[in-house]
């Protein structure tokens, strides 16, 4: 790294949100320190960045943080964090997030160094009354239930972010992403529905309906995800707070019509093919039925609204995964 700017740390780097972060953070001249077990994350989505002069990256896991030698920092956007486990370990996950939430916590207080936290819109869990604003209360269900592990751990942090800032005056900001798509997203359920049912279109296999295909979800654009959090990390006298990353409440749709919409584009005239697996298939399992906010706080206080559209976000996205 040349210059002598205090660097931006991205956790989770070779990930699909860190990735295009990374690549955006270097072509505006910052600073960049990315830090990636490669666990989940592909080298290949640093391939245009690797050799430049102001990116470095760390192949350690970022719960590791304390042990490493660091140059001035100015801010850390943490971004590794394991997901939803449906088809994983409950334990996996709350121990992951768990020991990386407190090890990077524990960094930023001891270095008064600002954080930037991905947290999920999964924290409002069973609420029944979208679309869902900062305000709205967080409704999980009961702690025997698996599903409900990967929010309980964000809410940890949450909860963790403003005692510290009561306590010690930690500056932070707290990212509830909607379900983020677009190239280079992961494979599988672990990239979400979209990820899934491009690859089954495109394979030509029936689209895998977990429960009624009724829940309503909202989608958020790469480009669009990026450019709020790059809006944020260069309002450095913000409030700390929480802020949602979505789209506009009018463009959440079922996880069917998604279904829908994605063969639509892929197999225009062709009639699709479902495949409902009911929940009872993942033990003792239930999943979020309304998932869609609003990101007026963000609009209002940022400048910022998601500008692409879910269609258009779409084509691009399957653009990408044919390798077009």
């Amino acid at each position: 790294m040349q210059n002598n700017h205090p660097a931006i740390l991205v956790s989770g780097a070779a990930g699909f949100i860190g990735s295009h972060l990374c690549k955006t953070l270097v072509k505006k001249g910052y600073k960049v320190l990315g830090v990636d077990d490669l666990s989940k994350g592909e080298l290949y989505r640093l391939d245009t960045i690797s050799s430049e002069e102001n990116f470095r990256l760390i192949r350690r896991n970022i719960s590791e943080i304390s042990e490493f030698h660091l140059e001035q920092i100015e801010c850390i956007v943490h971004l590794a964090s394991s997901k939803i486990p449906r088809y994983s370990s409950c334990w996996e996950v709350i121990e992951a997030n768990l020991k990386s939430n407190s090890a990077v916590l524990d960094f930023c207080m001891r270095n008064k160094i600002r954080l930037l936290f991905a947290s999920t819109s999964d924290v409002y869990g069973k609420n029944s009354n979208p679309p869902f604003s900062e305000l709205h209360d967080c409704v999980l269900g009961s702690s025997e239930n698996k599903r409900w592990t990967y929010a309980a751990s964000k809410l940890h942090m949450e909860h963790a972010l403003f005692s510290a800032e009561r306590q010690f005056g930690l500056q932070f900001q707290i990212m509830r992403f909607f379900g983020c798509y677009g190239p280079d997203m992961a494979k599988g359920w672990w990239g979400g529905p979209q990820s899934v049912f491009i690859e089954q279109a495109l394979s030509g296999r029936p689209y895998e309906i977990h429960g009624d295909g009724k829940q309503v979800r909202s989608y958020v654009y790469i480009d669009d995800l990026v450019d709020a959090v790059m809006r944020l990390v260069e309002n450095t006298e913000l409030k700390s707070g929480i802020w949602n990353i979505c789209d506009s409440p009018n463009s959440a749709i079922s996880v069917l019509e998604l279904a829908n919409s994605i063969h639509e584009i892929i197999h225009p005239g062709v009639p699709p093919q479902f495949e409902f697996v009911p929940y009872s298939t993942f033990g003792k399992y239930e999943d979020v039925l309304f998932r869609s906010g609003t990101a007026e706080k963000a609009e209002r206080l940022l400048g910022w609204k998601a500008r692409t559209k879910l269609y258009e976000g779409l084509r691009k996205t399957i653009r990408a995964m044919r390798g077009e």
